[in-house]
């Protein structure tokens, strides 16, 4: 007994969509790429303490409201990534590293601490 495939023909919408994400994939891959061009160029210069920050940072957040505009990224990140780079620019510093994360060791010492003492 033999199978036979079933032809669907593919529809106008199906074809127009796939044309689409073409041009949208092609799109967004040069748009990021200029843009993780910029934010390197940008954190080398913040790491190096060169003097002409300012106008890389101004590059790189043309590069961020111009992806924002074509939909390559969203605008809050685009706001956000401008925002904390700007906050870096104005510290002047050189590297600003993460807060460190406080532990749960403390809580526990006290907990068995309390547990050890003699109730009266």
């Amino acid at each position: 007994m033999a199978t036979t495939k079933v032809v669907v023909k593919k529809s106008n919408s199906e074809l127009k969509r796939k044309r689409q994400t073409i041009k949208r994939e092609a799109r967004n891959t040069s748009v990021l790429s200029r843009l993780k061009t910029e934010e390197k160029k940008l954190r080398a210069a913040l790491h190096a303490g060169v003097d002409e920050v300012t106008a890389l940072y101004q590059n790189f957040s043309s590069a961020l409201d111009k992806a924002a505009k074509k939909g390559a990224i969203h605008k809050n990140v685009a706001s956000r990534k401008k925002s904390r780079l700007n906050t870096r620019i104005a510290k002047g510093a050189k590297q600003v590293e993460a807060p460190k994360k406080k532990t749960a060791v403390k809580k526990v010492v006290t907990k068995t601490k309390a547990k050890l003492k003699p109730k009266k």
